[in-house]
């Protein structure tokens, strides 16, 4: 009786999401109608957005790097002091402080490293034409790597020092495991929700960007691969999620 009550008090909730997922997809279908009736060709389109990206790769990842490392610096220099004045306190407003503060260099570095990969990609396909500016862009995606892992580097050693029971180089492979293996229980505790709270937002992220793309296949010629890879990223996810779940079941 109790399987039955909670689907009850679900099906009402799935139903209005499937509902307003039909609507916003018949709202796009007649966008995407009004743009072929007012003569808005796709190709037309799709080379506009060609040119910008063209334009824009050659500086993305120099102006990228300038922003968020720049915001990386300034943020680690903050903790720096505020580590300079601490008492040593484990629980304090200042120890949270410094912690938080490291947390942003950490996201706004990693946001870095995804630029930069992305912005290689789309100068591979939209500006490399084999001169100089090939080897120029290269060299300032290497740098600005270089300098992604650097402001990691002070961050994980500015956060042990503050913990000295803390243990892991980021310049080790198997980094992830020893910071993991120093935390305590309540830090498992947290770094389990985040992960639970990443994959939950991840899988629906992944169905929004699938209707997105069958949407576009609608107006502009998108092949079957950016589908499948998607696809193929989310099943990894759920996969591992499910299959690690089974093992550490196991284990317990």
């Amino acid at each position: 009786m109790n399987e039955k009550s909670e689907n009850r008090k679900a099906l009402p909730k799935f139903a209005l999401t499937m509902l307003g997922s039909l609507l916003a997809g018949g709202v796009m279908g007649f966008v995407i109608g009004c743009t072929r009736v007012l003569g808005l060709e796709a190709a037309a389109l799709a080379e506009g957005i060609n040119a910008v990206l063209a334009a824009i790769t050659p500086w993305g990842i120099p102006v990228t790097s300038v922003l968020t490392l720049g915001t990386c610096f300034l943020l680690y220099r903050s903790a720096a002091k505020k580590f300079a004045v601490w008492d040593g306190g484990d629980e304090d407003e200042t120890s949270e402080s410094i912690d938080m503060t490291l947390s942003w260099v950490l996201l706004f570095s990693a946001v870095q490293l995804l630029l930069n990969l992305f912005f290689l990609a789309a100068f591979c396909i939209y500006a490399l034409d084999g001169d100089i500016s090939a080897l120029a862009t290269v060299g300032v995606f290497l740098l600005s790597c270089g300098l992604v892992i650097f402001a990691q580097q002070k961050t994980v050693d500015l956060e042990r020092r503050m913990n000295p029971e803390k243990h892991g180089s980021v310049y080790d492979s198997k980094f992830q495991k020893k910071w993991l293996d120093s935390c305590d229980e309540s830090e498992r505790r947290q770094i389990g929700q985040a992960c639970y709270r990443a994959y939950m937002v991840t899988g629906r992220f992944c169905m929004g960007l699938w209707l997105v793309l069958v949407i576009l296949s609608l107006v502009f010629k998108i092949s079957l691969l950016p589908a499948f890879v998607l696809l193929l990223v989310w099943g990894v996810l759920q996969v591992t999620y499910t299959l690690e779940c089974i093992r550490l079941g196991k284990r317990r």
